[in-house]
């Protein structure tokens, strides 16, 4: 695809549409070819994460971020003036110049001089940016977790594969030592056989701010496109207070601390068991409370399930801070403060050279690697799929009443509950769709 063919397809409308011939194309996609050079960047969502994951390429001396894009304008100025502080340390002059500012992320995704791309944005956003990223040949880094619906990640994953793209979901506890350490012993057979597997969920909606009822709508703020952030989401009065950090909490945006973290903690476990590629057969105990009158968020809080896959095991959630594994032999507990053993052996023991080993180098920096070498990332996005399909099946039962749905791992539909399997999907607001 040539530039003049690509910016025809993206072509800007006063509506903020996404032509749906570009997400159903299927063959005409860019040459890939690995950077010889720095991997040149652009950040898409520079908020809270956004900016912290754009500090992570910032770091590093084999990628340069050339562009940054927000809907808010703020967000955007202040991320590419962290860009250019940061470069401008390197200049004798002390200065630099030379990162763009977007509002819409398909202005970037034109620029047939950028590498790869970091995706921040909201959840709702996800599987959108990333599709038309990797059709517009670009590499893509994407936060966890990979969406928030099923169809939207399988659609990201069958792009990928299409594009030949490098996709890495950002689930960087696969690149911390505290959670290495647990994951090496209980794959190297440390513990003895594995009894039982506890992933943390917080237990609470994390909700930040002063939100002191009776809340109203608000004026949107200047320099803010609102209609643009909410995108494919519904259309529903702007409150500050559900924007920014706050709208993991809406079902809008969103899938509670179950979604936030079950790329996290889940991640770690289904990773260790070797599960990372498939989907569970059925979530079973499953349970939550939902708030009550409450006009801004919805999702859940006090969740507990238990995922149950074809091979027998099983993984818990549980209130714990991080993973534990049990075994015949002992236990070990990770969690980023650090971690805990069942006994000093296991706390002295030595990995073996050839046995099970976790990549040890940074997140980011594993991104980058696989873009120079054309290689899987640490977490690819078909991984990232099944296990964010996980959250959305604990969603659907929680939200429809049930204590257990069984899961069609070839359909990818839930058997037997028709009123869980149709919140598995989510309507798009016009005019955004979907790829078929």
């Amino acid at each position: 695809m040539d530039r003049r063919t690509f910016l025809r397809m993206m072509a800007l409308s006063s509506s903020s549409m996404m032509i749906p011939s570009l997400l159903r194309a299927d063959s005409s996609f860019p040459v890939r070819k690995s950077p010889n050079n720095r991997i040149t960047i652009g950040s898409i969502g520079v908020g809270g994460q956004g900016t912290g994951d754009m500090g992570q390429a910032l770091a590093l001396p084999d990628a340069q971020v050339v562009a940054v894009c927000d809907v808010n304008a703020d967000h955007a100025k202040n991320a590419a003036a962290k860009v250019e502080s940061s470069y401008a340390k390197e200049k004798t002059s002390g200065t630099f110049k030379g990162c763009d500012i977007y509002s819409d992320f398909r202005e970037l995704l034109a620029r047939p001089d950028i590498d790869a791309v970091i995706i921040a944005t909201p959840d709702h956003w996800h599987a959108l940016t990333t599709i038309a990223a990797v059709m517009a040949g670009k590499d893509v880094y994407v936060e966890k977790p990979a969406a928030t619906s099923i169809p939207e990640s399988r659609a990201m994953v069958e792009a990928v594969r299409r594009s030949g793209a490098v996709c890495q979901v950002g689930s960087m506890q696969r690149a911390m030592t505290t959670f290495q350490r647990a994951v090496e012993l209980a794959r190297n057979g440390f513990l003895g056989e594995i009894t039982q597997v506890t992933a943390g969920i917080p237990q609470k909606n994390g909700i930040r701010g002063n939100l002191v009822p009776p809340l109203a709508p608000q004026q949107i703020p200047e320099g803010f496109n609102y209609d643009f952030w909410l995108g494919p989401a519904p259309q529903v009065p702007y409150y500050k207070e559900r924007c920014d950090w706050n709208w993991r909490w809406s079902f809008d945006y969103g899938g509670g601390q179950v979604t936030d973290w079950i790329g996290h903690h889940y991640d770690i476990a289904a990773w260790t068991l070797g599960l990372s590629n498939e989907s569970p057969v059925a979530v079973r105990n499953v349970s939550g409370d939902f708030p009550v009158d409450d006009p801004l968020f919805n999702t859940a809080n006090n969740c507990q399930f238990e995922a149950h896959f074809a091979n027998g095991k099983v993984i818990k959630s549980g209130p714990t801070a991080g993973v534990r594994f049990e075994g015949t032999e002992g236990w070990v507990e990770a969690s980023r403060k650090g971690v805990n053993y069942g006994n000093s052996v296991l706390e002295r023991a030595i990995i073996p050279a050839d046995g099970f080993n976790c990549k040890k180098v940074g997140h980011m920096e594993a991104f980058l690697q696989a873009v120079r070498d054309r290689t899987t990332p640490t977490c690819p996005i078909w991984e990232a799929h099944h296990v964010a399909s996980t959250g959305h099946l604990v969603n659907a039962a929680m939200r429809s009443g049930l204590r257990e749905v069984n899961f069609d791992t070839s359909t990818e539909q839930i058997v037997g509950a028709p009123e869980a399997d149709s919140l598995l999907h989510r309507a798009y607001r016009g005019p955004w769709v979907l790829p078929a």
